[in-house]
């Protein structure tokens, strides 16, 4: 329990010294230069509602020369994501050093993915039906057609994760067939030994090249909020936004009780740790993740804020990539 408390004196003093560490070293630079990343990706949300709203008479503007900078933003972001998870998983492996710490590691993760995913769950059907999302809504139904595909069964879904072959999966980003094949090889770099050093030393290099890539790529995440969100405000308007509103506000409802509840009591629970604590340490990567959208986007800063709050590298490295694939509650 000390050690705990300790550690979070040891958060709480980080963060302040960081904070009057940036305040110092921007004291002499301009002041677009002294906002942070986040503070950017908002003022971008808040431009391309602006701008989406002053072509909604010309939606054609926004989509032919907005639209593709979303567009080279998700692209970048897709390009990176597979390698990022494969090496950064199998760099987690290989970090633990053992094939029975990773599967005692791997059984915990998954069982706590399960509770906190059947939380999300009750949550959100219990909001759903006490503030009847949806009801009084009509889709016009002209013209559509659709056809249910027969759902696959328990055994062919747990066929379907291991795949045939290694490349296939790659090209669709089958994130849990990639997921296996990262477990492999991570296992068969273990149980060579030391003939498979070389292996893993290029592993971990091209885990934290992934790392850069994915840093440099954030780093226009400005640029691609403001092309993704003005198409979609000049195209649709205000007359298809605003009767989502009940749905967005109930949606983060549940999502914020399910923070408050689940997450809180478990970080208290388990970890020992005050949930403030928790949520300023995460701050940076829930408001990346909140303006961006992607959960593999803010892998990088995730695992920068874990390891911060005291999480082993060979932890993060394993238990982050897994959750931001399987854990999206």
């Amino acid at each position: 329990m000390s050690k705990i408390n300790d550690l979070e004196q040891e958060v709480k003093a980080d963060v302040k010294e960081a904070t009057e560490a940036v305040s110092a070293g921007n004291a002499d630079k301009p002041w677009f230069k002294r906002l942070s990343l986040t503070t950017w990706i908002f003022i971008a949300l808040a431009l391309g509602v602006v701008a989406g709203l002053a072509l909604q008479g010309t939606p054609d503007i926004a989509t032919t020369y907005i639209k593709p900078l979303g567009t080279i933003f998700l692209n970048l972001i897709k390009m990176i994501v597979v390698p990022l998870v494969i090496f950064s998983m199998i760099a987690g492996i290989i970090s633990l050093s053992d094939i029975k710490k990773v599967g005692a590691i791997g059984g915990k993760t998954i069982a706590y993915y399960l509770c906190t995913t059947a939380c999300a769950i009750v949550i959100g059907l219990i909001i759903a039906n006490v503030f009847n999302v949806g009801g009084g809504y009509t889709l016009t139904a002209d013209e559509l057609s659709y056809e249910a595909k027969a759902a696959p069964s328990f055994i062919e879904t747990i066929v379907n994760i291991f795949p045939s072959n290694f490349v296939q999966p790659m090209s669709d980003a089958s994130m849990l067939q990639i997921i296996v094949i990262a477990l492999f090889f991570g296992f068969g770099i273990l149980a060579a030994g030391k003939k498979a050093q070389p292996v893993a030393d290029f592993v971990n290099g091209m885990s934290e090249v992934c790392i850069k890539i994915m840093h440099m790529i954030i780093s226009i995440a400005p640029f691609g909020v403001f092309g993704l969100i003005a198409p979609v405000v000049a195209t649709n308007g205000p007359d298809i936004l605003l009767p989502l509103l009940k749905l967005i506000l109930v949606a983060y409802l549940a999502m914020i009780l399910h923070m408050v509840l689940v997450y809180s009591g478990m970080v208290k629970a388990i970890a020992k740790m005050g949930p403030l604590t928790f949520f300023k340490g995460q701050l940076r990567a829930m408001t990346f993740a909140f303006a961006s959208a992607s959960s593999v986007g803010t892998l990088p800063i995730n695992m920068e804020c874990s390891e911060k709050l005291g999480v082993r590298r060979e932890v993060s490295s394993f238990v982050l990539p897994l959750g931001a694939t399987i854990n999206m509650d």
